[in-house]
């Protein structure tokens, strides 16, 4: 029966284990396809316009992505001992997964909890007044090119200008110092004609300049983006945000199914070796038992009569035989 749990149990393991294998091999790719996703790590650059992350060299995605690929290698290399473990009877080895299992789970609740609960301290979310008071001071400035991208790339991609209207342009270091003086708005606040071209808010096109440019909301209206930024922002980052924690749920459900079958099969090898123990025990006590009795008649009994020796000679067989029937089921045990 403890032979039957064991084997369960290591069954048990290495499908978690399979399950820990699947989900490191998908954060590998899902993380490589975001990182490799330049428009969607670009719009990123938009949830930290101030703060800590603002002044790091690339978006906040782009290295979400690379911690995300991290883990995979780590949940991957992770199972790959989970397998070796699960087919030998090692504390060091199974303890050795366990650990690193056990790490990474508290690591990743960590991260959980404190994005879940108190996002902002993270430099996540979309502030409007923060980023409206970016988009006027670093908007088109030299040295923000960045920047600038992601703003045209969001006014392109959720048809949109500004964060509530286009009226903040009018106020912006864009429009006071004269870079573009000829232009009301951004041209990717404009309706392009070439939309469908891949990197299009690199190198908008209006439809129609000069009525997209026009002052009066009766001429540009058909032409121009007219709805803010803010509520197509929040809604792209609450997907992403919604995802990134139900996709850490996953791990972490299965990080800790991987940390109970550790767990049970852990306590099946200790209750096997120590049954193995005991009826290695048995058996060298039963041989010493067999032996003593062997070596018993030759002391104590007398021979008389051919019969009388001949019926001790069965005696001592018939006893020698139920002593190795039951040396043999011990051993079956």
């Amino acid at each position: 029966m403890a032979v039957v749990s064991l084997v369960g149990s290591k069954i048990i393991l290495a499908f978690c284990n399979f399950l820990l294998l699947v989900c490191g091999f998908t954060l590998m790719v899902g993380g490589m396809l975001v990182f490799f996703d330049h428009e969607r790590v670009l719009l990123s650059k938009l949830l930290t316009p101030t703060g800590p992350f603002s002044t790091l060299p690339h978006p906040l995605l782009h290295y979400i992505t690379m911690g995300v690929v991290l883990l995979g290698i780590i949940l991957t290399a992770a199972s790959i001992l989970g397998c070796w473990a699960s087919c030998v009877h090692n504390y060091c080895i199974l303890s050795l997964y366990f650990s690193i299992v056990l790490l990474v789970l508290v690591g990743e609740c960590a991260i959980y909890i404190i994005i879940w609960i108190w996002p902002n301290c993270m430099g996540l979310g979309v502030e409007d007044g923060e980023l409206m008071r970016a988009i006027q001071r670093n908007y088109g400035i030299r040295d923000q090119e960045e920047f600038t991208a992601a703003v045209d790339l969001a006014q392109t991609e959720l048809n949109c200008c500004g964060v509530d209207s286009a009226n903040e342009y009018d106020t912006s270091y864009w429009r006071l110092q004269a870079l573009r003086p000829s232009l009301a708005v951004p041209l990717t606040c404009c309706k392009l004609s070439n939309i469908n071209q891949p990197k299009s808010y690199l190198n908008p096109s209006p439809t129609s300049l000069p009525l997209c440019q026009a002052l009066e909301r009766n001429r540009h209206e058909g032409f121009r983006h007219t709805m803010g930024c803010k509520e197509p922002l929040k809604k792209w980052y609450r997907d992403h945000y919604i995802a990134f924690l139900g996709v850490g749920l996953v791990v972490v459900l299965i990080e800790f199914s991987v940390l109970l079958s550790s767990i049970v099969t852990c306590t099946r090898i200790y209750h096997h070796n120590r049954e193995t123990e005991d009826n290695e025990r048995n058996i060298q006590q039963l041989d010493a038992d067999i032996v003593s009795s062997n070596l018993a008649p030759i002391t104590t009994f007398k021979r008389s009569s051919g019969s009388e020796a001949g019926a001790y000679s069965n005696e001592l067989y018939d006893m020698g035989n139920q002593m190795h029937v039951v040396k043999y089921r011990i051993r079956e045990m």
